[in-house]
């Protein structure tokens, strides 16, 4: 490490050490307010004064904690014994995929759980099998393939959105950075958030992906990727295969099957949750170039639209991500000659 990178370093770790000092400043000011109005209760009832003497006993054992932790943290005893994940940028994500028609695979909260043998998803139930080959993918090797990890489980979470940073914290708990610590390797990993959309200059970057190239786009029968956008322009041509908006892998060989039948210079454009993990890992063996975009429709229309939030995007006649949640709606059929038209195979 050079001098000049020294001094970055330095200065990345002075403002993170700000932003703590800034964060318990306003957690002991919250909390110097409940002592203080705990003090000015007058309540009589015995029981509801040893309620309140137990939670403010607590709040004062968290303050100390909250104290103490700075220094705890920077004595010479305090070590983790883990690693963190080399993650490359996200243009040279893209630019692999653009440049080197590498295919993608990406591992996120719900593909770990999968792994272990759990589920975190309404769409696609548990399967052993499932994560038996969710494993598979992520412990491969293939040079052509590049494995995404989300950057953000493994980062400083500072500079990110308050109720997005409490999101990672709530998810990666310490057995859950220790079995992603078990499972990954010293490769360099893509940025699996390569799909995400800011600026004009990420539209650009990832249409440059399919530009000019024959495009086979496997994705749920409701999602209905670039229909009232033009996320897909530039693309030589289009062909779908529509499977099961929810567990679409229960269909895996049938929607595999299918996929095979293409021409080797297609590009795979698959949106199909944790299912597409698993076929652009199969796809990718097979000679194909495949990509898996998660929700990349609908980041497209979160930001040609302006929102906050995914779960702000409420299209009629797509799968959207409040549909994950809460109670089911239905979804409209789409009057899209041009859509019906590029529907090669359907399997639901």
């Amino acid at each position: 490490m050079d001098n000049n990178e020294m001094l970055e370093k330095i200065a990345r770790l002075e403002a993170e050490n700000i932003e703590l000092q800034n964060w318990q400043a306003d957690v002991n000011k919250l909390l110097g307010q409940m002592l203080g109005m705990l003090e000015e209760q007058k309540a009589t009832d015995e029981n509801f004064k040893t309620q309140l003497a137990t939670v403010y006993q607590t709040a004062k054992i968290n303050r100390y904690r909250i104290e103490s932790l700075p220094y705890e943290m920077a004595s010479a005893g305090f070590k983790v014994d883990i690693s963190f994940p080399r993650i490359m940028s996200v243009s040279e994500t893209r630019r692999l995929l653009a440049k080197e028609h590498k295919s993608i695979a990406r591992l996120g909260d719900g593909e770990f759980s999968a792994i272990v043998g759990s589920s975190r998803w309404n769409f696609q139930g548990p399967s052993q099998k499932l994560g038996e080959r969710m494993k598979e993918v992520l412990l491969s090797n293939n040079p052509n393939l590049l494995i995404g990890l989300n950057p953000n489980f493994y980062k400083p979470l500072f500079d990110m959105d308050e109720k997005d940073a409490d999101g990672v914290r709530a998810y990666m708990r310490p057995m859950v950075r220790r079995l992603h610590d078990d499972l990954l390797d010293d490769r360099v990993y893509a940025d699996g958030l390569f799909h995400d959309i800011r600026s004009e200059t990420d539209v650009s970057e990832l249409k440059n992906i399919w530009n000019g190239r024959n495009v086979v786009v496997v994705e749920g029968v409701y999602t209905r990727m670039g229909v009232g956008n033009n996320l897909l322009d530039g693309a030589m041509s289009i062909k779908r295969i529509l499977a099961p908006s929810e567990n679409a892998f229960d269909k895996y060989e049938d929607i595999l099957s299918e996929a095979m039948k293409q021409h080797d210079e297609a590009l795979f454009i698959i949106a199909l949750g944790p299912t597409a993990t698993v076929l652009a890992y199969d796809l990718c063996n097979a000679g194909y170039q495949a990509l898996d975009v998660g929700h990349l429709d609908l980041i497209y229309e979160k930001y040609k639209r302006g929102l906050g939030s995914l779960y702000d995007v409420k299209i009629p006649y797509k799968y959207c991500n409040s549909d994950e949640i809460g109670e089911r709606r239905i979804i409209e059929d789409v009057d899209d000659d041009n859509y019906e038209s590029q529907i090669i195979a359907r399997i639901v």
